[in-house]
């Protein structure tokens, strides 16, 4: 599970870098933080902050998206990505949770 939260690291550095299929590769990203729980748990909350970053500050093709389109195209266009992105890395964040804490569980009575 430690190799599956530095897996999730390394893909959301790259999705940073990564100019059109970058903010997509964060929720193949974020299914992979989903099962890094254990001791990959650390990994997988610093990729969904870094996703989380990406998405909402540093990923210039959604901005240059949202930017292309009309105001009120623009407004539902970023509801939509915020949706997407930012509501895959919350869901993500919560089944990590409970996968450790299942795991967790296994842990004391093994």
């Amino acid at each position: 599970m430690k190799a599956l939260g530095i897996i999730s690291m390394v893909f959301a550095i790259i999705s940073i870098f990564v100019p059109v299929i970058g903010p997509y590769l964060t929720v193949v990203c974020a299914f992979i933080i989903a099962f890094s729980a254990g001791p990959g748990l650390t990994f997988g909350l610093v990729a969904i902050g870094i996703n989380l970053l990406n998405v909402i500050f540093l990923s210039p093709s959604l901005w240059i998206t949202a930017g292309t389109s009309g105001i009120v195209e623009s407004s539902n266009m970023l509801m939509n990505m915020g949706i997407l992105f930012i509501g895959a890395q919350v869901i993500a964040m919560i089944v990590l949770f409970l996968v450790h804490k299942v795991w967790k569980n296994k842990q004391k009575n093994a």
